[in-house]
């Protein structure tokens, strides 16, 4: 919890500094080269999270290995971030960096499970319906499930729309347990 509170905060900021300079997707598109080259290396990894590594060594291993890739403005970022002892939430800023970025152009992203892979069809339905419902752009995720049975399970943010077949039949299964049982009764 606390630290997609802080990671807010940090995305929030260098959110705002991205838009007033018009910069949202070069410094989205940067921040992701960092993180997936933090994700990526095992090594890297390891340093940017451990603690007894300094800021200052830490600061000079972004410089080196980023500075041909991304700009100043992001290098000072991640300098910040390093600065106060957050070399760890880098993922977590870059994860809430998108999502202001995606509000701001009013599109969400949605993480599709199915059991089956979708046709195209399938997706562009599916994605005209949850833009209808949201009133946003919506950029499909979809991901192949086995383990559902049947149907498809949606994330939009925090939202989850599980119209998969297991979900239904425990839905029926509850409507069954409410139905009370009335005694008829029989003449004899």
């Amino acid at each position: 919890m606390l630290e997609n509170a802080v990671a807010r905060r940090y995305a929030q900021a260098f959110f705002t500094i991205a838009q007033e300079n018009n910069l949202v997707d070069k410094l989205e598109a940067e921040l992701k080269i960092v993180v997936d080259a933090i994700n990526d290396c095992v090594e890297l990894k390891k340093v940017m999270d451990h603690q007894l590594v300094s800021p200052v060594e830490k600061k000079a291993i972004i410089d080196k290995v980023f500075s041909q890739e991304i700009s100043e403005t992001a290098i000072n970022f991640l300098d910040v971030i390093i600065d106060k002892y957050r070399a760890t939430y880098i993922t977590a800023v870059y994860d809430e960096f998108v999502l202001c970025a995606n509000e701001s152009r009013n599109m969400a992203d949605a993480q599709v499970k199915a059991a089956v892979e979708l046709t195209d069809a399938d997706l562009e339905n599916l994605k005209a319906n949850l833009a209808a419902a949201t009133g946003k752009t919506i950029r499909l995720q979809p991901q192949v499930d086995p383990g559902l049975i049947g149907g498809v399970v949606v994330r939009i943010g925090d939202k989850v729309i599980d119209g998969s077949i297991a979900a239904k039949l425990e839905r029926l299964k509850e409507n069954l347990l409410q139905i009370e049982v009335k005694e008829i009764g029989v003449r004899n």
